[in-house]
Parts: structure tokens; C-alpha cells; sequence
């Protein structure tokens, strides 16, 4: 396998008519369980991690984990992607690192300011054969909460502009979505979607996807979502698994075991979305 940037994978997508599934990870067991599937079914996919899994693990060990993992693999593409990356300084930590991709998260920011932050990793980034992943828009929740912050809509002029003036590779929009774990019934604006996408080339990621009905994602997919993000539904297999495999294996005390059940968990729910991406 060949670590690419994001853009690369995206751009195909786009063009065919479906969307990359980008797991989150924040362990070696959810690392073993996205290379087994990308073995397994061939399809590419886009690795990600938040800062908060970069300080807990350290910044140079998913890109050398997934780096070994995929060793041998040489028929299928991935790309490992900084997750809400808030630096040009750890955007350039990551790339120095081997990420092959990163994310500025600027939508807290003034529309200004955003785009300001934004073309400085964009600057240094694509010259390093870097992709970059913008935001414009409010998406609500939070990475590892629930999700009471409220979303807000991009505006179609808005990415318009911010596409042009920030020359981001990829652009993460607001349409009604929420990381974390939906409280209600998530209503997502797919209309927006449409114009963002007839509006502008950049390709369109989609993030809070963890808890979306399959017909809500694969209707996003029909609009122009050419990247889905998950990384909550990854968690709780991940933490479903560790139990189930305790349950399993009362007497045993090693965990190479039990967490063998953990990863095969976790790989069922990243194989019932790649299904859902790929049209499959």
C-alpha cells in the first residue's frame, strides 16, 4: 500500500460517485483492524487521528504503525490524516511525521481569520505534496462528547469565497451534523450539500457521521460528499469488543486474547460503512 494524500483519493471519488470512509484510531488494535479491511476488501481509505489521540500516543507512532501494518499491500492506496488539526505548528509536526494529509479546523474562527489561518498550512503544505482539509461552518458536538454545541449551515457564498481564497484541497461543511453521540434525530440539510457541491470543485467531507441512518449517508454520497468521517461508532465496537472478549474468556489474562475480540468488532462496523461509501 502507498500512503497519498486525501485529495488524491477524494478526487476520484468525487468524480465516480462515491465517498472515502476516514476512520478515526487511537490504538494499535483499531490500526490492525483498518489495515486487515483495506486488505481485505481493496478499497482505500483515509486514517485519521484527533491531537488529543497524537498526545496520548505520540505523533510519529500511528503514521509507523499503519506504515508496518500495510506492508505487502502493495494493490491498494491510503492516506493518514491529521484529524481537526488547530496549528500551522502541528500541521508541519504531522507532515514531518509522515501524514500524508491534514485538516485545519478554523470554524470557531472569524470568516476572516479562518481563511488567514488556513492559507498559511495551505501554503507550506501543498508544496510538500500535502493535502489540506478546511472547515467552514459549525459542526456540532465535539470529537469525544455529546453533542450540545449547536450546528450552523455553511453558506454557499461563503465556501465559494473560502475555496478561492484559501486554495484548500478538501473543505469539511456544516449541513446539520454532530460529533459525538447524537442525543435526538439528526436533521441534515442534504439541499446544502447539492449547491455547495454545484458551486464549487473543491471535494466535500462530511463529519459527526457515527449515528446517520444508511439512506442519510448514502443520500449525502448522492450530493457530493466525496470523505465521511467515523470515529465515535469505532469507540464504542472498540469498547463493546474489550468486554465481550473479557466475557468470553473469563479465566484469561492475556490481553493479546481479549483484544482480538475488540478488533474484529471494530472491523465490523468498518466494513458495514465501507459498504455504505462504496456503494457496494
Amino acid at each position: 500500500m502507498s500512503c497519498v494524500s486525501s485529495y488524491k483519493l477524494m478526487k476520484t471519488a468525487s468524480r465516480e460517485g462515491y465517498a472515502i470512509p476516514a476512520f478515526n484510531i487511537d490504538n494499535l488494535e483499531s490500526a490492525i483492524a483498518a489495515a486487515e479491511v483495506m486488505k481485505e476488501t481493496k478499497k482505500p481509505l483515509i486514517i485519521q487521528t484527533i491531537p488529543r489521540t497524537l498526545a496520548y500516543g505520540g505523533m510519529s507512532v500511528y503514521p509507523a504503525m499503519m506504515k508496518s501494518l500495510t506492508i505487502g499491500a502493495d494493490d491498494v492506496d491510503y492516506a493518514m490524516h491529521l484529524d481537526h488539526g488547530n496549528s500551522r505548528e502541528l500541521a508541519e509536526k504531522c507532515i514531518n511525521c509522515g501524514f500524508s494529509s491534514v485538516m485545519f479546523d478554523g470554524s470557531m474562527l472569524s470568516f476572516d481569520e479562518n481563511i488567514r489561518k488556513t492559507k498559511e498550512v495551505v501554503d507550506f503544505a501543498l508544496a510538500m505534496g500535502v493535502s489540506v482539509e478546511g472547515e467552514l461552518g459549525t459542526i456540532g458536538g465535539k470529537e469525544e462528547g455529546d453533542t450540545d454545541l449547536e450546528a450552523s449551515y455553511t453558506k454557499v457564498s461563503e465556501a465559494v469565497d473560502f475555496c478561492e481564497l484559501t486554495g484548500v484541497s478538501t473543505l469539511a461543511i456544516g449541513v446539520g451534523t454532530a460529533h459525538g453521540v447524537y442525543k435526538g434525530t439528526p436533521k441534515i440539510n442534504v439541499k446544502r450539500i447539492e449547491e455547495i457541491h454545484s458551486s464549487v470543485s473543491t471535494p466535500l467531507v462530511l463529519h459527526g457521521a457515527s449515528g446517520l441512518s444508511d439512506d442519510i449517508l448514502k443520500a449525502c454520497i448522492k450530493a457530493g460528499v466525496s470523505k465521511i468521517n467515523f470515529a465515535t461508532e469505532l469507540r464504542q465496537a472498540y469498547t463493546y469488543g474489550i468486554k465481550l472478549g473479557m466475557e468470553q474468556n473469563t479465566d484469561v489474562f492475556d490481553p493479546k486474547i481479549y483484544m482480538r475480540v475488540a478488533i474484529d468488532e471494530i472491523k465490523k462496523v468498518m466494513l458495514e460503512k465501507i459498504v455504505i461509501c462504496y456503494n457496494m
